[in-house]
């Protein structure tokens, strides 16, 4: 679902960007190969100003790239393939006339943070680069190592990608201006929707049991599949809830966690949120929290959550599910996936998704995830910053959206069945609301057969993956669990959660704080115990008054201070 640079712990550069300083001024990536650019020749101004349009000689680029295991192509037309020489990299070549050379090329993660950070060190960075979070852009903005790209996108951006950043409301560009410049270009992070309730159907019928709405349904339900056992199990061995025993809340998009509980009491743990002035505080300090932890340890008192969560690896929880020790466990729109290895134990079972628990008036509150947790960024003296907003154009609107050459489309489904990445843009950028924004339409094509409405080609590819679903269950056929798992998260949750009244909270910041750096893991370690022990009736709901008083002490007020600052000053 994350296509993405993943966020590391923020790279602390003030003391060592003076060096960079010196040998980024004088850095010189790309001049040997990058012709100059005649500013009187239309072709190169169409370049420069359109997104789509071809350079009239050869732009080379040098680019931090995301390690590919190109291993997987053995044995296939595209083996000798490399990151300068692939798909992608020949799909730019042809389209925009472009080509790229490595400056560095690291795996996903820390490693590649340690790399962009190395890179910034010694004055080598790269014509473009992804850089993993938040602090580090703002360290090369004020130390006027990156571009200025309010123009290039501007001008050169296309109008489908700005209307993908115009679906987020203005929080993922303002994220990445300063002064009133655009200084990146975000990367984008969809949507996880509200968290989801998923059940065991096939035991709610068998118990006659409603659909839930409330969280007395819900509670009502799984005291049912604990205490009368429709999966015969033998009494007593039905688990109640599932719980992640280290996320039991406040993950945006979480597995396993409590959100929607925490939400009902208008409790966001883990989030800075608005204490209604607009100065932000952290939510897992608020007293909304204690009735929600109260609620929670009633819960496991009553069996309703697995007595055992606080000692299950990630595997045991999936391994309650799939084998029917378990039936309940809340998780995201995709959660089908979770659960997907059920179908091969036991065909019989069903597992579906619900927006629950809801409020009183029918609404389920959830907070959104940070928009933008990476940044494009282009070295200060690149001749063609431009090239940064036609890349995201080509990449992530054009071979997306426009692309008809069924060749071309081939060689880029032939990479995506074998897991092979390649683009030297190793991000994602996508609308808000992906995951369900065109729900409806699908539904219209597999029931007509008609696809001209499909707005992309991955939804023509995703529509075939469902239409082999669909004639399997009509034909009586055992559907594969992973074609199972595809339309059950795209399509029945994806529409339900299109169809439900939810409400969102959004944080007001997502970055670190010179603080952070030394106190959040004691914090963070702090916090997760008080969950644990309250919850499992080791410590009452009163702990939670001495866990904020603590919080605060330990640093928690000192950092609440930082954080506002920050904000005040972006």
């Amino acid at each position: 679902m994350k296509h993405k640079l993943r966020k590391s712990s923020s790279i602390i550069l003030s003391s060592l960007l003076a060096v960079a300083m010196v040998g980024c001024s004088s850095s010189n990536n790309s001049a040997a190969t990058t012709p100059k650019t005649d500013a009187s020749d239309p072709a190169w101004k169409e370049a420069q100003t359109t997104p789509f349009g071809a350079y009239p000689e050869t732009v080379t680029y040098s680019v931090g790239q995301v390690a590919t295991s190109y291993s997987a192509l053995a044995g296939t037309p595209y083996e000798k393939d490399t990151a300068t020489d692939n798909v992608w990299t020949r799909y730019f070549k042809d389209k925009l006339n472009i080509q790229n050379t490595t400056s560095f090329e690291s795996n996903d993660g820390t490693d590649y943070s340690q790399k962009v950070s190395m890179a910034i060190v010694s004055g080598e960075i790269p014509d473009l680069m992804v850089v993993p979070d938040y602090a580090t852009l703002q360290q090369l903005y004020e130390n006027d190592l990156i571009a200025d790209l309010t123009d290039a996108y501007e001008n050169t951006a296309s109008d489908r990608i700005k209307e993908i950043y115009d679906s987020y409301g203005g929080r993922v560009l303002d994220s990445a201006k300063f002064d009133g410049k655009l200084m990146a270009i975000p990367t984008t992070e969809i949507s996880h929707g509200p968290g989801i309730l998923w059940l065991r159907k096939d035991w709610m019928d068998k118990l006659g049991l409603a659909e839930p709405k409330s969280m007395a349904d819900v509670e009502n339900i799984i005291t049912q599949f604990v205490e009368k056992d429709p999966g015969g199990n033998g009494a007593g061995k039905t688990l109640g809830l599932v719980v992640d025993n280290e996320n039991v809340a406040g993950v945006s998009g979480g597995q396993f966690s409590f959100n929607n509980i925490f939400s009902l009491y208008g409790a966001y743990p883990k989030q800075w949120i608005d204490d209604g002035s607009g100065k932000a505080v952290y939510g897992s300090v608020r007293p909304e929290m204690k009735p929600a932890l109260t609620k929670l340890s009633e819960m496991y008192k009553n069996n309703l959550i697995d007595r055992q969560f606080a000692v299950r690896t990630g595997d045991d929880r999936k391994a309650l599910l799939t084998s029917g020790k378990s039936g309940s466990f809340m998780d995201n729109w995709w959660g089908s996936w979770t659960v997907a290895d059920t179908l091969k134990l036991n065909p019989e079972a069903e597992w579906v998704s619900y927006v629950a628990p809801q409020s009183e008036d029918g609404s389920l509150t959830m907070f959104t995830g940070n928009p933008s947790s990476s940044y494009l960024v282009v070295r200060k003296g690149f001749e063609h910053p431009e090239l940064a907003a036609k890349l995201v154009s080509v990449q992530y609107d054009y071979q997306r959206y426009q692309e008809k050459d069924a060749k071309a489309l081939k060689q880029f489904e032939d990479y995506k069945s074998m897991n092979v990445g390649g683009s030297p843009l190793a991000i994602n950028i996508d609308y808000y609301d992906a995951f369900y924004r065109n729900v409806d339409i699908m539904k219209e094509a597999l029931e007509t057969g008609d696809t001209s409405k499909l707005t992309s080609n991955e939804d023509l590819t995703a529509y075939n993956s469902y239409k082999k679903f669909l004639d399997s269950k009509k034909n009586g056929e055992t559907p594969d669990s992973n074609a199972w798992a595809g339309y059950t998260s795209s399509i029945t949750t994806a529409s339900l959660v299109k169809s439900s009244n939810i409400k969102e909270v959004n944080p007001l910041f997502f970055g670190s704080t010179s603080s952070m750096t030394l106190k959040w893991p004691t914090l963070t370690k702090m916090e997760l115990e008080m969950y644990l022990k309250i919850i499992t009736g080791e410590q009452t709901p009163d702990a939670f008054d001495k866990f904020v008083d603590s919080w605060n002490k330990t640093g928690g007020e000192i950092i609440t201070k930082e954080v506002n600052e920050a904000i005040a000053n972006k």
